[in-house]
């Protein structure tokens, strides 16, 4: 039975359905399962729609890193092709609406909250989490949208992450590495067996990694899904500034795509969404790919804005989400092609990640650090225990109480052609993003580095 608090009316707006989740569960207590769920989606879903019998292609990205850019450039390519489709991530950056679109376009308020509604009703005294609610949300829109393919971003793990209710006709885990060990285990393998959960029987099964966990191929083997392994089905390989993408549609037949063009986003997820078009849309011509290819971005990833100081310089500032080992290695290769003059950082985490395995890559990129606690108080790290891990590692390091003070005074003490790199956390990202919004950014390049 839940111990939710019992509401005589149903909150009016958005902002006031989040506050009311979040004072039930906070979406830092995820509850991973997929039996409460389940649960409220057969009292709210069409039975059809929860079937192989459904209508929509269903294509579910899990993986460590990558996600978020792999289905943007999934819907990129869509909407170069024409083909209607709803996608699903979290977390957002300024508006929850970002989680949930249709054809691109965030879903208004009032269609949200008409699904929560919806939900609320049949739910009863199953306790759902912040997440759940939002998961069971975008599927009840995507299945009275006009969409014909769904794009479902996992939020944790696989196996047991609530888009995994739906069984994906095409499924992708684009890496791994370690992260959340407290919920999915403490080695690469264990992680990488609960991420192999959204592959399913006779199904394509998409690996970003060139060399896959063990554990993940043996999943595979063991269910019966049909592997395609990144650098032998299929692989992405430059000539000059183009690219070219071979790969296996449905039949098992091989496909060269010419002269890709240079992609704002990590050439895995280009080609793990290249390699899954294939799949359900295998007659899309080579145009379309390109033109996809071309327009996919994420903000908040490698996201380059130029902004003029207090003192009237402009001052490039890089913004990314990375939190982990992984991410971190992937952005400073990316800044090292941005060329010379000097970076300092601006940087805040979350207690659950690892600060010195997220600063090793970038320590050697950066003339100085401002610190600050994240703007999350239930899981972020303390900037003066931040502070003390940038000592500790022998560089300059000045402490913030907000990300806006560390934002701010990094960027009125820059210099010409200095960056200012933000990094750590979504929350970080989100936190600046919004800061800059005041300043008047505006985006500076519409190239990748390099």
């Amino acid at each position: 039975m839940s111990d939710r608090p019992e509401l005589p009316t149903l909150p009016g707006t958005l902002d006031a359905w989040l506050h009311t989740l979040e004072l039930r569960r906070p979406e830092c207590m995820m509850l991973p399962g997929l039996d409460r769920a389940r649960v409220v989606a057969q009292a709210l879903l069409p039975p059809t729609f929860l079937s192989s019998s459904r209508t929509q292609k269903v294509v579910t990205v899990a993986g460590t890193n990558g996600k978020g850019s792999t289905v943007a450039t999934l819907a990129a390519i869509l909407k170069a092709a024409g083909i209607t489709f709803g996608s699903w991530t979290s977390p957002h950056l300024l508006r929850y609406n970002e989680r949930i679109s249709v054809n691109g376009e965030p879903v208004c308020d009032t269609r949200i909250c008409r699904s929560f509604e919806a939900i609320e009703k049949v739910r009863k005294d199953v306790d759902l989490s912040y997440y759940e609610f939002g998961t069971l949300a975008a599927l009840d829109i995507f299945c009275h949208s006009d969409v014909e393919v769904i794009l479902l971003e996992v939020g944790l793990g696989g196996r047991l992450d609530t888009v995994n209710l739906l069984d994906a006709d095409v499924a992708i885990v684009t890496t791994v590495s370690l992260d959340h060990q407290e919920v999915l285990g403490e080695t690469v393998e264990e992680i990488a067996r609960e991420k192999a959960g959204v592959f399913r029987a006779n199904r394509p099964a998409i690996c970003g990694e060139e060399h896959p966990a063990s554990s993940l191929l043996s999943h595979i083997k063991d269910i019966g899904a049909r592997p395609l392994l990144h650098g032998i089905d299929f692989k992405l390989c430059k000539k000059d500034d183009l690219w070219t993408f071979t790969g296996r549609d449905g039949d098992g037949q091989l496909r060269e795509i010419r002269q890709l063009p240079a992609a704002r986003l990590p050439s895995v997820a280009t080609a793990c969404a290249c390699q899954a078009l294939l799949c359900i849309a295998p007659d899309l011509p080579d145009n379309v790919f390109r033109e996809g290819v071309s327009q996919a971005w994420l903000p908040g990833r490698c996201q380059c804005l130029t902004v003029r100081n207090a003192h009237g310089v402009e001052v490039r500032v890089v913004l990314d989400v990375a939190h982990n080992a992984q991410s971190a290695h992937y952005l400073a290769e990316q800044l090292e092609g941005y060329g010379g003059g000097d970076r300092v950082a601006v940087f805040g985490l979350l207690h659950d990640k690892d600060a010195q395995a997220v600063m090793a890559p970038l320590q050697g990129l950066f003339c100085h650090w401002h610190v600050a606690t994240a703007n999350y108080p239930l899981r972020a790290t303390e900037g003066t225990v931040l502070a003390d891990t940038v000592k500790s590692m022998g560089r300059s390091v000045d402490r913030f109480d907000t990300i806006t003070d560390a934002l701010r005074q990094a960027l009125d003490r820059a210099c010409h052609k200095q960056t200012v790199v933000v990094f750590g956390s979504f929350y970080v990202v989100a936190e600046a993003l919004a800061c800059l919004a005041h300043k008047g950014a505006g985006e500076a390049a519409a190239e990748p580095p390099g």
